[in-house]
């Protein structure tokens, strides 16, 4: 079931209001200065160079919202914000808000491509600006060190040599597995452009040994080799039904008899009368890319089972799918 509707939230859905206060608390970055502890609107209107008054009235609304307490004349973080939109947090996630303060444009033409059909822009963001591609794979990365190690304990790999990850940007996944399983020889394929983030990665990691960076399209070019384990992460919904579909034929002939496929996406739910947030999620998709939508676990599950993989486990709900070639 969805959220439940009422005459006063409809007017809040309405409103633009949450959304831009909230992103812009995060482009004059007012949550680091609160970092070190609780400031008054005065000291955090200093560390970052604002009206006093106004920004007062900015962090008064903060507090409505939910993200920020105060304490007397004193405002402090949440537990939340303080992980995600402090600076200097390892799980900082500001660049990711302030590419959502830019989508603003975007957004605004949805009533066009509902009507129209036709998709707003060309390629996605990795293609057309490889630089703003570069900090979203910068917190992709924070994003994935939450989750990576876990994924790799619960994934038993320890009977298998070697693994691909295709697509793997800046190699969070292949370096947790490689971690997990000191045995297994890594080989990531991503763009060439990409690959540069991915090289200072594992080189600070440490991991150059074990990981082997390729360059290429996945959609255009032959994959490297064969492999035990085939990775894919996050790929699925920038893309076409025939592309994946594609995409997995190509899959099955990296993969060994025998191997493992992991794939990690956004799902839609098999409810079609609950879709989940991930149908939110497609609309993004559908403003700021070419051809991006997300798709549903069943949908996944019989390009798999074309491409010749058997066995499909979903190990985490409308997120991770695994099967075996």
């Amino acid at each position: 079931m969805g959220r439940e509707i009422s005459a006063p939230s409809l007017f809040q859905l309405g409103y633009y209001w949450e959304a831009k206060i909230f992103l812009t608390s995060v482009k004059l970055d007012l949550y680091t200065p609160m970092g070190s502890g609780p400031k008054t609107a005065a000291e955090i209107a200093s560390a970052v160079g604002a009206d006093p008054e106004n920004l007062e009235r900015l962090l008064d609304s903060l507090v409505a919202i939910g993200l920020i307490h105060r304490e007397g004349i004193r405002y402090a973080n949440t537990p939340v914000v303080a992980e995600f939109l402090v600076k200097t947090s390892p799980f900082y996630m500001g660049e990711l808000m302030l590419l959502q303060d830019e989508e603003w444009e975007a957004w605004g033409k949805l009533e066009e491509v509902v009507r129209t059909g036709k998709p707003p822009v060309k390629g996605n963001i990795f293609m057309n600006r490889p630089e703003v591609g570069e900090k979203i794979l910068r917190v992709l990365d924070r994003m994935a060190k939450r989750v990576a190690p876990s994924l790799a304990e619960r994934i038993d790999l320890s009977g298998y040599k070697t693994f691909l990850d295709v697509g793997g940007g800046a190699g969070t996944f292949s370096m947790a597995f490689c971690k997990r399983y000191p045995h297994l020889q890594g080989t990531l394929f991503d763009l060439p452009e990409t690959l540069a983030t991915t090289q200072k990665n594992i080189d600070k990691e440490k991991m150059t040994g074990r990981i082997r960076l390729v360059g290429g399209n996945f959609n255009l070019d032959e994959l490297p080799g064969t492999f035990d384990v085939v990775f894919l992460s996050d790929i699925l919904h920038y893309q076409t039904s025939e592309e994946n579909a594609a995409l997995f034929r190509k899959l099955s002939r990296a993969a060994n008899p025998g191997g493992l496929i992991i794939v990690k996406d956004m799902f839609l739910n098999e409810d079609a009368s609950n879709p989940g947030w991930n149908a939110i999620f497609s609309i993004h998709m559908m403003v700021y890319s070419e051809k991006g939508r997300c798709f549903s676990g069943s949908e996944i599950r019989g390009w798999l089972e074309k491409a010749g993989f058997h066995w499909v486990t979903e190990m985490e709900r409308n997120t991770v799918l695994t099967a075996i070639k």
